[in-house]
């Protein structure tokens, strides 16, 4: 034999035990003998014992209610059970069968069969051995396989998420079908207030998609904290993921421009179903419908970002969702995009109770049980004050700042007020000098008015009152894109002066354009009007700076910010 067995036998029969034993000992096998059933559950041992041959017919305990003992003892281990019998009532028989036995060995005994069960058996066990073998490998290797994806999942939501998740203003739901959900929410303050948000659903599912969120998350963040535009981040966003993704993964996304400083949102929409817009001023929500091809799937070079404005009133809300809400299938077999959610574009559904609603449909409809998509959704309340509060939030003290004292000019001709954002760098800049970086979100907030004013009222001679109404608000920044892309003759210039010693810290930022200014005497400074939908930045300006003046005719402005050490305003 190939294998040595320790064998339990079990027979009542003096006569039939010892033959049995002989046989089984001469093959080259261990035997252990019990005199009866009890006497064969008292030396059975799973780790020793391989074979259990028990007879029917015994005192104290049956055949059939020792193996079933034995059974128990055993637990997972696999110790094959043959009944000895002398009887060839059928239903007997089978009762061996139905209770676990493998097969059957009669009396009297035939060597040659024995010997060729056993050999039979054998073969089983070493069979029920490499299965074991790989069983516990498989285990082991699947806790190392789910202990690593939950690191890589920690790894993964300490990148994709913010603290901005948790603003009041936002309401999230997300659900993936597998560890990783290759859908991706985003959020982070700007440094002037507001916010941006973006929604993201990769190709496929899992870790495969999750892996792309790495790099479009290190983007997104840095930038916006860095201060630039979003139609600055998108391209960016965009050329690194076409850079690393496979040529069949790309990600459709919706990015969102929460401003503030003038109650306006911008909204890019690049391959997810419609965002919807709910606003007092209209009965059914307006729909930002898809006008670009999703991210990673366009060269640098030929990208192109068309970006929808609006403006809000607090109160008023937008949401966005992925494929999983848009295509998921209800009870029906209808896709939610055909039943479920049209009381929500008819604008039956409140808004401020929309996210809720979905949820409340998703389990109604099933869908939550088996996503067959990762499921994802953002509700944002538009209000004045998002992101206000991030301006003051706590930053690192320093134990010794040195003072410093420099300045720079900074000029901007047509070809580079076309192409280039200066502020991000300008505000690198600053945030260099000792204490004046715990300040930057005001800085870049000052900053970010000044030239949006030199640069739209200034050179481009665009008038704020187109503003006063939805379609206005778009038709200015379409009457914005269309003059910059234009523009041939002009200039900003941004002049930096930082003074600072042992007692004052002063920093003095003065912004000049080619424009033929404005009457300034006329600016309302009153910052309490929310329903003003333009003109609201100076006043913004006049509450942040020390002292704000104006020179040649309006053209020019000189902005002073003073800083203690300590401080942050």
């Amino acid at each position: 034999m190939e294998q040595v067995l320790t064998i339990l036998i079990a027979d009542d029969n003096p006569s039939d035990r010892i033959l049995l034993k002989a046989i089984l000992s001469q093959l080259g096998h261990k035997v252990v003998v019990a005199i009866d059933g009890q006497d064969a559950i008292d030396k059975f041992d799973p780790k020793a014992i391989q074979l259990v041959c028990l007879d029917i017919k015994m005192p104290l305990k049956n055949g059939w209610e020792t193996a079933s003992e034995i059974q128990q003892i055993a637990g997972d281990v696999f110790v094959p059970i043959v009944f000895l019998s002398g009887i060839s009532d059928p239903i007997a028989l089978s009762k061996c069968l139905r209770i676990g036995g493998i097969d059957f060995i009669s009396k009297p005994y035939s060597p040659a069969l024995i010997t060729a069960k056993l050999n039979a058996i054998v073969k089983l066990l070493v069979m029920q051995k490499t299965l074991e073998e790989q069983r516990d490998a498989m285990s082991l290797y699947n806790e190392q396989l789910l202990h690593d994806q939950e690191v890589a999942k920690v790894v993964y939501e300490n990148i994709t998420h913010s603290n901005c998740l948790e603003d009041p203003a936002l309401s999230t739901i997300h659900y993936g079908t597998h560890t990783f959900n290759g859908d991706v929410i985003l959020a982070a303050y700007k440094p002037n207030g507001g916010m941006h948000l973006l929604l993201g659903d990769f190709t496929g599912h899992g870790l495969s998609a999750a892996i792309g969120a790495l790099p479009l998350a290190d983007i997104f963040f840095d930038w916006t904290k860095k201060g630039f535009l979003m139609r600055q981040i998108i391209p960016e966003i965009n050329a690194r993921l076409k850079g690393i993704l496979p040529a069949n993964m790309f990600c459709s996304a919706v990015f969102i421009d929460v401003k503030v400083n003038n109650n306006s949102i911008e909204v890019w929409n690049g391959g997810l179903p419609d965002l919807l817009f709910f606003s007092e001023s209209s009965e059914q929500p307006i729909r930002f419908a898809s006008k670009n091809l999703p991210l990673g799937v366009l060269s640098p070079e030929a990208f192109e970002c068309q970006i929808d404005p609006m403006n809000f009133a607090p109160g008023d809300r937008l949401m966005a969702f992925s494929d999983g809400v848009y295509e998921a299938l209800g009870l029906s077999g209808e896709m939610f995009c055909h039943s479920v959610l049209n009381p929500l574009y008819r604008g039956e559904i409140e808004a401020d109770k929309a996210t809720d609603w979905l949820v409340e449909q998703l389990k109604n409809e099933g869908v939550l049980e088996n996503p067959h998509d990762d499921i994802s959704c953002l509700n944002i309340r538009l209000d004045t004050n998002i992101g206000i509060d991030s301006l003051e939030r706590d930053v690192p003290k320093r134990h010794h700042e040195a003072p410093a004292n420099f300045s720079f000019e900074y000029v901007l001709y047509a070809d580079s007020l076309r192409n280039t954002d200066p502020l991000p760098y300008v505000l690198q800049i600053l945030t260099t000098v000792p204490g004046l970086s715990s300040f930057s979100s005001q800085i870049f907030m000052i900053l970010s008015e000044l030239y949006s004013n030199a640069l739209e009222h200034g050179v481009l001679q665009l008038d704020s009152a187109k503003k006063n109404s939805s379609e206005g608000f778009s038709q200015y920044y379409d009457e914005r894109e269309r003059r910059l892309s234009n523009l041939v003759d002009g200039y900003v210039k941004i002049s930096i002066k930082v003074t600072s010693d042992n007692n004052q810290r002063v920093l003095v930022l003065y912004v000049e354009d080619s424009g033929s200014g404005f009457d300034y005497q006329k600016v309302n400074y009153d910052i309490s009007n929310t329903e003003l939908l333009y003109n609201r930045g100076l006043a913004l300006l006049d509450q942040l700076c020390s002292k704000l003046e104006f020179s040649k005719g309006g053209s020019a402005v000189t902005a002073h910010y003073h800083w203690q050490v300590g401080l942050t305003n």
